[in-house]
C-alpha cells in the first residue's frame, strides 16, 4: 500500500515535471523570435540586467518572508549567466551558495537543469570530485532570449 503511493507521488510528480519542460521550452521558442538589428542589447548589458535581476530578488528578502522566494533554480541559472562573462565555469559548492538553497535541494535542481539539458557539468580531470557547471547552448540562448525581452519591456 504505502509503495503504490510512493510510486502514485513518482508518476505525479514526473508528469508535472514534464509539463513544466515542455511550457518552457515552448517559452523559449516563441522568445527568440527575429529581432530588429538595432535592438539587439550588447552582452555586456544583458550581463547588467541579469545581475539587476539577481540584486532585485535578493532586495525582496529585506522586505518580506525569505520563504516567499524560493526559487533555487532560476538563481542558479541567473548566477551560470553572469559568471559565463567571467569565462570560468561554477563548481557545484560556489553553484549551490547562489541558490539560496539547502545543499540536497540545490543537488536536485542541478540534476533537473542537466536534464532539460539548460547546464552542462563537467568533472575537473585534475580532482574527479569537482564538477564544473556552465550553462549549455540552450540555456545560454534561453537566458539571453529572457534578458532581450525584458530590456523589450
Amino acid at each position: 500500500m504505502k509503495n503504490e503511493s510512493v510510486v502514485d507521488l513518482i508518476k505525479d510528480l514526473t508528469a508535472k515535471l514534464s509539463a513544466v519542460a515542455e511550457e518552457f521550452n515552448g517559452r523559449v521558442a516563441q522568445a527568440s523570435e527575429p529581432i530588429a538589428v538595432g535592438d539587439v542589447p550588447s552582452e555586456a548589458m544583458l550581463v547588467d540586467r541579469a545581475n539587476a535581476v539577481l540584486a532585485e530578488r535578493r532586495m525582496r528578502r529585506q522586505f518580506l518572508p525569505e520563504e516567499l522566494f524560493h526559487e533555487p533554480a532560476w538563481d542558479m541559472l541567473l548566477a551560470l549567466f553572469v559568471s559565463r562573462d567571467d569565462r570560468a565555469p561554477m563548481n557545484i559548492k560556489a553553484l549551490v551558495s547562489m541558490s539560496d538553497a539547502p545543499v540536497t535541494t540545490s543537488q536536485r535542481w542541478i540534476e533537473h537543469l542537466h536534464k532539460l539539458k539548460l547546464i552542462d557539468r563537467v568533472i575537473d580531470p585534475t580532482d574527479r570530485r569537482r564538477v564544473e557547471i556552465s550553462l549549455s547552448y540552450n540555456g545560454e540562448e534561453a537566458m539571453r532570449s529572457y534578458l532581450r525581452a525584458l530590456k523589450r519591456q
